[in-house]
């Protein structure tokens, strides 16, 4: 089944039953270490980067309305309306104000800007600009009108698990493109925070991976870049042993995605931050028929494959997926 059938599924239902979820940008990033304190939040020109409020800027050529979007532990998201017309609707992140004398996300915020510039993909985030707002470092990229993918598997009433089920492959041979790209370019790029709120489906039915906030460029990796990490139901056995990680683990988080939508259940069963890294961190391996009694066996085979808590053992890259998929 085509995610069409999915929209056409949600146009049919009742407004009342299905109302209309909200759009969902880039995930900030995540806070670098445990250890780490931020500074002392600052008042700047009348703006709070904490909780900002709408103002207006200009964001490279063109003027802009920002308004309020997303917020997390370490950036904000505004979500920026141009006035000048031909331009469009961006989101620009931006580093709270607690973190911006902190060097490793300093390091880290340029990092990720320089990897969203990098993308090239129509269906990655389009890289537009950077620079400063207000003294405050920002990077730019365009919006996009999406919605969250943890929808699906949260809201039942409005997306029923068999159709989740039934649209699950194709959502994972769409992200698998993606991740071909990200992975096989000049600078491949690890993305690590693969999850179901990280990947967006807009009103053309085309997913779209967003917030690459853990992100590092593989052959430039050092300690630090492997500092930052997955969501914890999504961390991979790699981050959460604190190794060394790279494009396997998002292939891993792959395998948690794939086997969330077919079973519409978490993955990693810890109930706490610090169950969910031990869970990853020494979950054994899955026989090949582990999900035979919901998806034929190939399809389990492959499931338990990219789910194989060493990296060695998992398929070694997208394509390799995609052609175990029949869909390379």
């Amino acid at each position: 089944m085509k995610l069409s059938k999915l929209f056409r599924w949600r146009k049919n239902q009742k407004p009342e039953e299905a109302p209309s979820p909200k759009a969902k940008a880039a995930r900030p990033s995540k806070r670098p270490s445990p250890s780490a304190k931020p500074a002392q939040s600052a008042q700047t020109g009348g703006q709070k980067v904490d909780k900002p409020g709408a103002f207006n800027a200009k964001i490279g050529s063109a003027d802009y309305r920002l308004e309020p979007f997303t917020e997390g532990g370490i950036c904000v998201v505004m979500k920026g309306i141009p006035k000048t017309p031909g331009h469009p609707k961006l989101a620009i992140k931006l580093v709270r104000e607690q973190w911006l004398n902190h060097a490793a996300v300093r390091r880290q915020f340029s990092n990720e800007s320089q990897i969203v510039r990098e993308l090239n993909h129509p269906h990655l985030p389009k890289y537009r600009a950077r620079g400063l707002v207000d003294g405050k470092a920002y990077y730019a990229y365009e919006f996009i009108d999406g919605v969250p993918l943890i929808n699906l598997s949260q809201d039942k009433t409005r997306f029923p698990p068999e159709l989740v089920k039934d649209i699950s492959r194709d959502i994972v041979g769409q992200l698998l493109l993606q991740l071909e790209h990200i992975h096989g370019g000049l600078k491949p790029v690890a993305h690590g925070d693969i999850s179901s709120e990280n990947i967006l489906i807009n009103n053309r039915q085309q997913i779209y991976l967003v917030d690459f906030g853990c992100a590092h460029f593989i052959k430039q990796a050092h300690k630090e870049s492997y500092q930052w990490l997955a969501k914890p139901s999504f961390i991979s056995p790699e981050q959460a042993r604190g190794d060394a990680w790279d494009n396997r683990s998002d292939l891993y988080q792959v395998g948690i995605l794939y086997y969330e939508l077919l079973m519409n259940k978490r993955w990693n069963i810890g109930r706490s931050k610090r169950d969910k890294v031990l869970f990853a961190a020494s979950n054994d391996r899955q026989n090949d028929d582990f999900l035979k009694n919901v998806v034929d066996l190939e399809t389990s085979a492959i499931i338990a494959k990219l789910l194989d808590p060493s990296p060695r053992n998992r398929f070694q890259s997208a394509t390799e997926a995609l052609q175990a998929l029949g869909m390379k």
